[in-house]
C-alpha cells in the first residue's frame, strides 16, 4: 500500500492506556470524563425531540438559531454573525486551523497543551513551534518567548485556559500582554477555553474580554465537560464576522452540521437551570482538595495546584521517560496515568491525572499512587545500600 499522509500523526497515548486500563480492571485517572450522567432535563428535552417529524432532517449548517441565540446571551456575542455550533470543541479547533495554517505556517502551541492540538496543525500541514510555559508555583505564560516566535513570522498562536493538563489560569494582565503582542505582530489567537466554567476562587478570564481590542481572535468552548456531555459532541467557536464566514465553510466541507438531537440537548443545557453545573462545580473542588491532601504526602512528586479544570499535573524525580512510567505505574499500581510528554516537550517529567472521578475509587487511586512512588525511593535506596555494603567489602 503506498504511504499515507495521515500515517505520520501520533496514536493516542490516553486512548491507548484508557483500554489497557478497563483490560486490566484498573482505576483510571487517563481521559477527562465528567463523573456525573447528563443532566434528567437535558435527556428529557432529548426524548421530546425523537417525537418531532423534522428530527431527522439536516439542521442549519452554523447550528440552530436557538442555540446559537442562548449562546450569544450568556457570551453577549451576536448569534448569527460570531457563532458557528461544531461537533465538539475538537472539530471547532480543527476548522480554525484548517481554516488559517497554510503549508509550512509556523503554527505556536504554548505547552504543556491539549494533545489533539498537535495533530490537528499537522492535518493542516503547520509547523508545530513549542512555546514552553514558565513552571513555578504556577505555571506562567512566557510572553517574551512569545514574542521572539511572533518576530519569526508565527501566524497562529493556540493555547488552553484554563490550560489542560496544568490547571494554570491566565491572568488578565498576561492575557491584555498577548493581545497586544497579536495586535502589533498581526498573528492569530486562539484561546480553547473548555474549562471555562471550573475555576477555584478565581474566575477565568476570557479573550472575549478583549473581543472589540482585535479582530483576529477565536475562541472554542464546548458542552463537554460543563454539563456532562462528553458523548453529546457538541461545542462551538466565536470569531469576528469575516472569520466566521471562512471557518463556517471548512465547517461544511468537514463535518456539514452537528447533529439535531446533540443541539436540542445542548439548548436544554444552556438555556435550563444552571443549579446543576453549580454542584459539579462544588464537588469538584472537593474532589480537588482530597487530591491536594493525598499527593502532598508524597515527597517523591511536586507540582502547583490547579487553578482551574480538574487535572493535576505533578513532576516526579525518577529519571524514566514518562510513556514508560505510565506503563509501569498502569501495570504495577493498577492506575491509568498519562505521561506528560503527550502534552508537549515542556511536559517531560511530569504525569497528569484526572480527579474527576468517584470519591471513593479517587481516594484509593491515590492511595495506590502515593505508595507507589514510596515503593520505588524504597527499592533505591535498598539498591544504594547494597551497593555500598558490597563496596565496602570488597575494600
Amino acid at each position: 500500500m503506498d504511504r499515507l499522509f495521515a500515517q505520520d500523526l501520533p496514536e493516542s497515548v490516553i486512548k491507548r492506556l484508557s483500554i489497557e486500563a478497563k483490560r486490566l480492571g484498573a482505576i483510571n485517572f487517563g481521559q477527562g470524563i465528567p463523573p456525573f450522567p447528563t443532566a434528567p432535563h437535558i435527556i428529557a428535552a432529548a426524548r421530546r425531540a425523537l417525537d418531532e417529524t423534522d428530527i431527522g432532517v439536516y439542521p442549519n449548517f452554523l447550528g440552530s438559531l436557538e442555540l446559537r441565540q442562548a449562546i450569544g446571551k450568556k457570551l453577549s456575542v451576536d448569534p448569527e454573525k460570531n457563532i458557528l455550533v461544531t461537533v465538539g470543541a475538537m472539530e471547532a479547533t480543527a476548522t480554525a486551523i484548517l481554516s488559517i495554517v497554510e503549508t509550512g505556517d509556523r503554527v505556536g502551541v504554548i505547552t504543556p497543551d491539549y494533545c489533539n492540538h498537535f495533530p490537528e496543525i499537522q492535518l493542516a500541514r503547520g509547523t508545530i513551534v513549542e512555546i514552553p510555559m514558565k513552571e513555578g508555583e504556577r505555571w506562567q505564560l512566557d510572553l517574551v518567548g512569545i514574542e521572539k516566535e511572533a518576530k519569526a513570522g508565527m501566524r497562529l498562536l493556540i493555547f488552553t485556559n484554563p490550560n489542560n493538563p496544568t490547571g494554570a489560569v491566565a491572568s488578565g494582565d498576561e492575557l491584555k500582554q498577548l493581545v497586544e503582542l497579536a495586535k502589533r505582530y498581526g498573528f492569530w489567537l486562539l484561546s480553547d477555553e473548555t474549562y471555562s466554567f471550573l475555576t477555584y476562587g478565581q474566575k477565568a478570564v476570557s479573550l472575549l474580554d478583549f473581543w472589540n481590542d482585535y479582530d483576529q481572535l477565536l475562541v472554542v468552548r464546548s458542552f463537554s465537560k460543563e454539563y456532562a456531555m462528553t458523548g453529546w459532541r457538541v461545542g462551538y467557536l466565536i470569531a469576528q464576522k469575516d472569520a466566521l464566514h471562512v471557518c463556517a465553510k471548512t465547517h461544511d466541507a468537514l463535518v456539514g452540521c452537528a447533529p439535531k438531537i446533540s443541539q436540542i440537548a445542548a439548548h436544554a443545557a444552556i438555556a435550563g437551570s444552571q443549579t446543576v453545573v453549580d454542584d459539579y462545580r462544588k464537588q469538584y473542588a472537593t474532589l480537588r482538595q482530597i487530591t491536594l491532601d493525598a499527593l502532598a504526602r508524597s515527597k517523591e512528586i511536586s507540582f502547583a495546584p490547579p487553578q482551574g479544570a480538574y487535572y493535576l499535573f505533578f513532576r516526579y524525580s525518577e529519571p524514566e521517560h514518562s510513556v514508560q512510567l505510565a506503563d509501569r505505574i498502569l501495570a504495577q499500581a493498577k492506575v491509568a496515568v498519562v505521561p506528560g510528554s503527550v502534552f508537549g516537550q515542556a511536559g517531560e517529567g511530569h504525569l497528569r491525572i484526572s480527579f474527576a472521578a468517584d470519591e471513593a475509587i479517587l481516594r484509593e487511586g491515590l492511595a495506590r499512587l502515593v505508595s507507589f512512588f514510596q515503593e520505588v525511593v524504597l527499592f533505591i535506596c535498598i539498591i544504594g545500600i547494597s551497593f555500598v555494603d558490597w563496596y565496602h567489602k570488597r575494600v
